[in-house]
């Protein structure tokens, strides 16, 4: 159970957190996926390549099923939406990696 002074600081990070540019900005990009099924389901297949191409052993990653995973992503991230959730979705990942990092390296484990 947290003390009553950690919980007030988390709280405030999750209050700051909410009203950061990029949680925002990705809550928008969420929204606008979620309420288009054909996007939903490019933006699955993203996913599943993604988790491909980082299932494929380094010294594989020049091989033609490599390049055709890349090739797959790179066509269907022309679609706007499906581009722009990606994006909005990697800087908030970062934005949250950032928060975390900050915390963990302020604190002796």
């Amino acid at each position: 159970m947290l003390s009553d002074n950690a919980t007030k600081a988390v709280d405030s990070v999750i209050k700051a957190i909410k009203e950061s540019p990029e949680y925002i900005d990705f809550e928008k990009q969420k929204k606008i996926v979620k309420d288009n099924p054909k996007t939903r389901d490019m933006l699955e297949r993203v996913k599943s390549i993604q988790l491909r191409l980082m299932s494929i052993p380094e010294e594989e990653r020049n091989s033609d099923y490599a390049e055709s995973l890349q090739d797959e992503y790179e066509e269907i991230t022309e679609n706007t939406a499906v581009y722009d959730y990606s994006r909005a979705e990697s800087i908030y990942v970062t934005m949250l990696q950032e928060v975390l990092g900050s915390i963990v390296e302020s604190v002796d484990l």
